[in-house]
């Protein structure tokens, strides 16, 4: 009985967990711009939708990380909708939208990013026996995609068979190498084969990569000519003008073994769709030099122009350091002079008030001598009345 009732308990929070939980997932080809809408049918409050790093990307029409690669497409109370430009193996995860009202509800979106594969890669090689038999292997090679793609071999008989394939991952785990390799024990001038690659990027289409044996045999023969041509003239053999390279394994040693092996290889791009690649590939590289020099020219221009702004600064702070100096020396030459001439005036009513008192002294003398003890205050009285003006 209690078991029962603890269930129930557990499962209303697991219920309105999973009503308020939605996921969708989403593959995009990498390149491209990837469209996110939340939109919601009840009165919400704030909508936000996060990054798969955790970090708010929008919050309602404001925006919380500073990069152009997120722009907002749409804001209302019951929708946001975000795009995410030159999608890249970065970006991929789990994006969240949270919208908020009486409860938070999320919306969460996986975001699978595809990394195509380009036009394959098709070798051949050719092991001979003693006996004559031979055995062409044909492999077909393409580079970088994701997920790995399905390699299948269509052979002239409009046969499609498997290969044995074989999926090598690059350092970082996600984009991986794919090669399906095909072993052919009989075939005519007009047999052909051709590698069929399909994947979830291209989107329905097929990239195709042929071969055609009646250039395998045209290249034999024309080798067995070649080979011939050097044992008679003991010279090393020439490789003529083809696609094909014949590689003899005896040696002096091995003369009296029962099978002698030799290998050729061949490289062949199969249609004309890889030589139109390489030059998309060239031109790619070309601009991307082009842009390189161009961003390196302007950060040259930028630190010309920094140490320039810092030249002109330092002549104004000199030109003011100049000025202030000038205009202190003349104060201080103007201060001396006023303090001499201060000085001078202080020294000569200082010589005169000395030569003043001299005089008085010497009257009183004067008139005291005369007096012999008596003092006759008119008299002197008005004899001190009289000042010389050259003392005064």
């Amino acid at each position: 009985m209690w078991w029962r009732i603890c269930s129930l308990l557990a499962w209303f929070p697991l219920q309105e967990a999973f009503r308020n939980h939605h996921m969708e997932t989403v593959p995009i080809e990498e390149g491209q711009t990837l469209t996110l809408n939340c939109t919601v049918s009840q009165e919400t409050t704030s909508l936000q939708w996060l990054a798969p790093s955790g970090f708010t990307i929008f919050f309602n029409e404001q925006p919380a990380l500073k990069s152009s690669k997120y722009q907002l497409l749409h804001h209302s109370s019951d929708q946001l909708s975000i795009s995410v430009l030159n999608v890249t193996q970065h970006d991929e995860g789990v994006y969240k939208c949270l919208h908020y009202g009486k409860s938070v509800r999320t919306k969460e979106v996986k975001v699978i990013v595809l990394a195509t594969p380009v036009m394959p890669t098709l070798q051949v090689s050719v092991i001979k026996t003693h006996n004559g038999k031979e055995h062409v292997i044909l492999k077909c090679s393409t580079m970088r995609n994701k997920p790995p793609s399905q390699i299948t071999w269509l052979l002239g008989n409009g046969v499609e068979v498997y290969g044995e394939t074989h999926h090598e991952y690059e350092t970082d785990g996600k984009k991986c190498n794919s090669t399906s390799t095909l072993t052919v024990h009989t075939y005519g001038k007009n047999s052909t084969a051709s590698c069929i690659i399909r994947h979830k990027g291209l989107q329905g289409r097929k990239l195709v990569a042929p071969f055609w044996f009646e250039d395998l045999v045209t290249d034999q023969e024309t080798t067995s000519a070649a080979l011939e041509t050097s044992s008679l003239s003991s010279q090393d053999p020439q490789q003529p003008n083809s696609t094909a390279a014949v590689m003899g394994d005896s040696s002096t040693s091995e003369i009296d073994k029962e099978e002698e092996e030799q290998t050729t290889q061949v490289s062949h791009l199969a249609t004309e769709a890889d030589r139109q690649y390489g030059g998309l590939t060239k031109k790619k590289s070309g601009v991307l030099l082009l842009t390189l020099v161009s961003f390196l020219i302007f950060i040259l221009f930028i630190i010309v122009q920094l140490f320039i702004m810092k030249l002109r600064k330092a002549h104004v702070i000199w030109k003011k350091e100049s000025e202030i100096s000038e205009h202190t020396l003349e104060s201080y030459r103007s201060r001396s002079n006023n303090e001499e001439t201060s000085s001078q005036e202080k020294n000569g009513q200082t010589s005169r008030s000395r030569s003043c008192i001299n005089y008085i002294t010497q009257l009183y003398s004067e008139a005291k001598t005369k007096t012999k003890g008596k003092a006759q205050p008119s008299k002197l009285k008005g004899e001190l009345t009289y000042i010389p003006e050259s003392i005064v």
